[in-house]
Parts: structure tokens; C-alpha cells; sequence
């Protein structure tokens, strides 16, 4: 059992979520891209996991576990519109690694929360909505790509 899939396991909230490969991102899964899946360890779909827990919340939707360390993913149009949503999405998936989390959070690859749009990443990097997610370590991407680089 990888320490990704026994994070999982070991959180209350998503305890039957661990899915192997990028299983949990489902019809999401094209927004993933792992160059080596040796050391991929599995994902989970923490916003499925939670919706009946937390229904008025504004949840994350995915962590995925590679090479030891867990990195969360919110798949998500992209619109100035939408910053708002993001920053409270990410607000909420912090309090929640830290209170009810904390093997997972543990994980935590670095200190960024990886939004990948799902269509023409339209918010520019000077603009003020692009500032609020930086100083909410927020990276905008259109693909998620791991390893990092």
C-alpha cells in the first residue's frame, strides 16, 4: 500500500474514494498528464467524497498522489468570474487538510493548489484576478503535468 492510498484510507471523509491511477478524475482524466506512472499512486475524488458532508461548501475536487507526495487539482472553467469560487474552494480544501485531513495533508507536495482550466485560459497574468490567485497559491494551468517542471 502506497502512503497516498493509506492517507486516503486513513481520512474518515473519503475513506472508500482511493482510486488507482487517475481513476477519480473520471471524464477529467484528459486535464492529466503523468510522464511516469511508475510512481503514481492514485487519486481520489474529494469532492464526490464529500459532497453529502459538507453540501453548502465550496469543495476541491482532486488529490492525486505521486512519488511519495499528494498534489490537489480543481478542473474548472476559467473566467475572472470564477476567482472568487477558486480562492473559497481553496480555503475550504486548506481548513479541511488541516482538521480533518492531516495524513494527506501531510503528503502535500508543495504550497500550491493547481486549477486547470478546462477550456482557453482567458485571465492574464498582470490582471488583479490573476494577483488574488497567486497571493492564494493558486497556479492556473490548462494541463496538470507531473513531474512538475
Amino acid at each position: 500500500m502506497t502512503k497516498f492510498e493509506s492517507a486516503v484510507i486513513n481520512t474518515p471523509d473519503i475513506d472508500g474514494g482511493y482510486k488507482k491511477g487517475i481513476q477519480a478524475f473520471g471524464a477529467n482524466s484528459s486535464f492529466v498528464q503523468v510522464d511516469d506512472t511508475r510512481k503514481l499512486e492514485g487519486s481520489v475524488d474529494i469532492d464526490k467524497c464529500t459532497r453529502d458532508i459538507y453540501p453548502d461548501k465550496a469543495r476541491w475536487d482532486y488529490a492525486l498522489g505521486y512519488d511519495e507526495k499528494a498534489y490537489f487539482i480543481e478542473v474548472h472553467p476559467d473566467s475572472t468570474s470564477d476567482v472568487a469560487t477558486m480562492i473559497a474552494k481553496a480555503k475550504w480544501l486548506k481548513d479541511w487538510l488541516k482538521n480533518k485531513a492531516k495524513d494527506l495533508e501531510a503528503l502535500k507536495a508543495t504550497d500550491n493548489y493547481y486549477w486547470v482550466a478546462t477550456g482557453k485560459i482567458k485571465i492574464l497574468p498582470k490582471s488583479r484576478q490573476y494577483r488574488m490567485l497567486m497571493q492564494n497559491k493558486i497556479l492556473l494551468r490548462s494541463k496538470f503535468i507531473l513531474p512538475l517542471g
